[in-house]
């Protein structure tokens, strides 16, 4: 299986960049692949000029410095046998940057910073909601000042109403540190919350790519459109009166990916050259990237 495959990206210091499309279609092996968790057979992948491709252990431990993650569930990122403090503080205590009052102090500053109290250091994960394990798990990514953090459906797991503080304390602290973020969600009402743009992959590879007005306003590619679609709106009144762009068929295997463009089984604007020759990312006049032959 080619999970992800000849897919290009930049992301700069301070922007934040959501990948969004269906379950299974490579965006969290992207996402590991970028921090060493998943080896890659080709290509190149730069976090602050250092390659983690082909990368000894040792390097590993040096990029990830500058490259973190917040994982999906906070309760299965958290070990329930360790206090928070201990789970925010091993980053500055593995790699000797804080030790005894000097850890105390950094970690009662981290908590304050994703608004828990410095008291809540000496509580166990079990003993917090969700909303706070989380930020729990956001204090522990940040703890070694990355450039790079990599969420991964961060707030899927979330009740509405926690969602939004959570993407509120991040906006906020990338605002105060200045760091990128690649967020991964299937949500695109969270997107459009908290992204500058907006990456769309279907079956390993890039299909649009985005700033976020030009995204919303004029989605381009018809696997966008059908995802734009998929969106239900708040006024009955709109949502039953909207053009929905529903897809036909099923999602083919990673193992058996058709000839062509992949989504030519399903897309309802394919023709004949769909099922010969695969798009390459074209640029448009409003500075979009699809790879269509027909739009």
């Amino acid at each position: 299986v080619r999970a992800v495959n000849g897919v290009s990206l930049n992301i700069v210091g301070g922007e934040t960049v959501a990948l969004v499309g269906e379950s299974g279609c490579g965006k969290s092996t992207l996402a590991n692949a970028i921090v060493g968790l998943e080896r890659t057979s080709g290509g190149s992948i730069r976090v602050c000029d250092d390659d983690v491709v082909g990368a000894d252990r040792t390097r590993l431990r040096h990029i990830r410095r500058n490259a973190q993650m917040i994982f999906q569930d906070p309760a299965l990122s958290l070990d329930p046998r360790a206090t928070i403090g201990a789970a925010v503080g091993e980053p500055l205590l593995v790699r000797g940057i804080a030790r005894g009052r000097d850890l105390a102090e950094r970690v009662a500053a981290l908590l304050t910073q994703v608004g828990l109290r410095p008291e809540h250091a000496g509580r166990y994960p079990h003993q917090f909601s969700g909303g706070q394990r989380q930020r729990v798990v956001i204090a522990r990514a940040l703890a070694l000042e990355p450039q790079l953090v990599i969420c991964d459906e961060p707030v899927s797991a979330l009740d509405v109403s926690v969602r939004a503080q959570i993407l509120n304390l991040l906006v906020a602290l990338q605002r105060r540190t200045g760091v990128a973020y690649l967020f991964i969600s299937h949500d695109l009402g969270v997107v459009r919350h908290i992204c500058d743009r907006v990456v769309v992959m279907y079956l390993g590879r890039f299909v649009e790519i985005a700033n976020r007005e030009t995204f919303f306003a004029n989605p381009k590619h018809p696997y966008t459109r059908a995802l734009m679609s998929a969106v239900p709106e708040a006024n009955p009144r709109v949502q039953r009166s909207r053009q929905r762009f529903i897809l036909t068929g099923e999602l083919p295997s990673p193992t058996n990916i058709p000839s062509g463009c992949a989504f030519h089984t399903r897309c309802p604007i394919a023709s004949e050259i769909c099922a010969r020759q695969r798009p390459e990312l074209d640029a448009r006049a409003d500075g979009a990237l699809v790879a269509c032959h027909n739009v």
